[in-house]
């Protein structure tokens, strides 16, 4: 069984500081595939990949939210034909419509292929304004999440956190929402609040 977990984040909200936590921590063991977008925020080495004995596929001739949506569903099952993953991760890019990713991944789904988590990883400090300035995209995103991981929450005033919470709260009433400092969290309990075993948040 292949599960494809899709980690969406608009560029610079640092959704590669939690995908390689997982791959490290919580995914340890597994097969895993991690397909890129070369649009969105490729900030993983090749060297920390190789080590971790992943493989890259990028894709290179658009986004793939638009363009290659049909391309992309091809992609995606070579990938999993070729490597039979235990797991796939596919890091979107940065400006682009979660739930058309998500669209493709389930045409691709089957007996053997599932859909796992949806994990938006959202800059705290800017939830107000990119809300504001990139609307329907950004939103998209925060309101097709299954986990919102809130990044840079120990940068900010208390104030200004809560305050972000309750916008993402109004366009995603149910997702888990993960508050805490990431260098006090560890993939494994990074899984489990996306299973909904725990909510990991700042009291």
């Amino acid at each position: 069984m292949t599960k494809i977990d899709i980690y969406p984040g608009f560029l610079g909200a640092g959704k590669t500081t939690p995908i390689k936590k997982m791959i490290q921590e919580a995914y340890k063991g597994q097969k895993i595939v991690l397909i890129e977008n070369e649009f969105g925020e490729i900030g993983i080495d090749g060297g920390f990949l190789q080590d971790a004995g992943i493989n890259i596929t990028e894709m290179n001739s658009g986004c793939i939210c638009c363009s290659l949506v049909g391309d992309f569903g091809k992609a995606l099952e070579q990938v999993i034909g070729e490597f039979a993953p235990d797991r796939v991760l596919i890091e979107p890019s940065g400006v682009g419509k979660l739930s058309d990713v998500i669209a493709a991944v389930q045409k691709v789904t089957n007996a053997e292929v599932s859909l796992g988590y949806t994990v938006a990883v959202v800059d705290a400090g800017k939830v107000k304004v990119y809300m504001k300035n990139f609307g329907e995209f950004y939103n998209n995103q925060v309101e097709t999440a299954t986990a919102i991981i809130l990044s840079r929450t120990d940068s900010i005033p208390q104030a200004k956190l809560d305050a972000a919470v309750e916008l993402l709260r109004e366009k995603n009433a149910v997702a888990t929402l993960v508050t805490t400092p990431w260098d006090q969290l560890t993939g494994e309990q990074l899984l489990s609040a996306m299973e909904g075993k725990q909510t990991i948040a700042e009291e």
